[in-house]
């Protein structure tokens, strides 16, 4: 593994931790009935939020299978879904928060938190298509 690559899980791992702190201090700022209507609206949507993760990551290992030749195609593809996915999804749970009528320093806090995290994600996936590339 090379040291870009090291250096990029690495910079994940961390982005992963600092967004948890930040969303576990937003989560501080909820009574207890908000917390609980939180929890209710996204028991729904977490239950099938992976679903097309995983069609598509089943799809690459077909491909990667079935056609060998076109795996690193579909390796960058499916990073390049799987960034978008992180961003799209963040967008429709602040949505969601909004709509629902959460306090806005929770929805700034819980802003901050995805960012982290899709960010950590994002340079992790673009250090892979680069090594993968170069």
């Amino acid at each position: 593994m090379s040291n870009l690559i090291s250096t990029s899980l690495f910079f994940l791992v961390i982005c992963l931790v600092y967004s948890r702190s930040i969303s576990k201090d937003a989560l501080l700022l909820l009574s207890d009935e908000e917390k609980n209507n939180l929890a209710q609206q996204s028991a729904g949507f977490r239950r099938f939020s992976q679903i097309p993760i995983i069609i598509v990551f089943a799809c690459y290992l077909i491909i990667k299978f079935l056609q060998p030749s076109i795996s690193t195609v579909a390796f960058v593809l499916l990073i390049l879904f799987f960034i978008t996915f992180l961003f799209i999804t963040s967008a429709r749970i602040i949505k969601k928060m909004k709509e629902s009528s959460l306090s806005e320093e929770y929805i700034t806090k819980y802003k901050q938190s995805r960012l982290i995290y899709n960010s950590g994600f994002t340079a992790c996936g673009v250090i892979l298509l680069y090594e993968l590339l170069k």
